[in-house]
């Protein structure tokens, strides 16, 4: 005679619960970091395809235009002249709409207006360096005629800063230029540049703490080429840096 059969319930005990709980919690603290690593990789790598396409962009208007450059228009306060500003521009070479925007880009002003104003908003992730422009240079301050703003006066396209990341908050995240010269406050501060930098470009949107030597963000050069690159490899003074383009051919 086959013996009886038991109706035993075989659920999960409470150590044995704790113990899966645990093994899922360990497998998400492994995971869920490494795609969130994953993806901001790939917004890294895209934000380099961006920068790049705007760098060529560039260079083909330039080529065009007999080597002249275009120029930075958009404002950081005060008048704009969207005429000769590089985003209405570098259209001709490029879909400025899909590039113009960094995968990258935190910033609110897309939609909410800029600081200290009720229909400013932001434009551009991507930001031009003033030494390159025939109006806001500060050679161009002095003498306009002596503006880096056209291929034939950069000594080395390689070396030279071109595009790079704005800030997405305060007066400096609707405008399409960064001012170098007032990163420098003398030999007596050496660790102010980044601080002051900051005011004006997005320094770690690829890692690190902004206002540091050591935040890294993505750069595009006038030759075409593109970087991800520590500030300190950027910047360092104004005899150690890659925005004037005498002292990066020098580099």
């Amino acid at each position: 005679m086959p013996p009886a059969r038991t109706n035993r319930h075989h659920g999960f005990t409470l150590i044995e619960l704790v113990i899966v709980t645990a093994i899922l919690a360990m497998l998400a603290a492994i995971l869920v970091p490494s795609l969130q690593s994953m993806a901001h990789r790939s917004k890294v790598t895209k934000d380099l395809v961006n920068l790049r396409s705007l760098q060529t962009a560039h260079f083909q208007y330039a080529v065009a235009s007999k080597g002249k450059f275009a120029d930075a228009g958009l404002a950081h306060g005060g008048l704009k002249n969207e005429q000769i500003a590089w985003l209405n521009l570098v259209g001709e070479y490029v879909e400025i709409d899909d590039v113009v925007r960094s995968p990258l880009d935190m910033s609110m002003h897309w939609t909410v207006p800029i600081e200290g104003t009720t229909d400013r908003f932001r434009r551009t992730s991507y930001g031009w360096n003033n030494y390159l422009s025939r109006t806001h240079s500060p050679d161009a301050a002095i003498d306009p005629r002596a503006a880096v703003d056209r291929l034939s006066r950069v000594k080395s396209t390689s070396k030279t800063v071109h595009f790079l990341h704005m800030t997405g908050t305060g007066s400096f995240a609707g405008a399409d230029h960064v001012h170098v010269e007032n990163w420098w406050i003398g030999d007596s501060q050496p660790d102010v540049p980044p601080i002051l930098a900051a005011n004006h470009v997005q320094t770690n949107v690829v890692s690190g703490d902004a206002k540091t030597y050591g935040a890294r963000s993505n750069y595009g050069f006038i030759d075409g080429h593109v970087e991800t690159l520590y500030f300190s490899d950027v910047y360092q003074r104004p005899d150690r840096n890659r925005f004037d383009p005498e002292v990066a051919a020098r580099g």
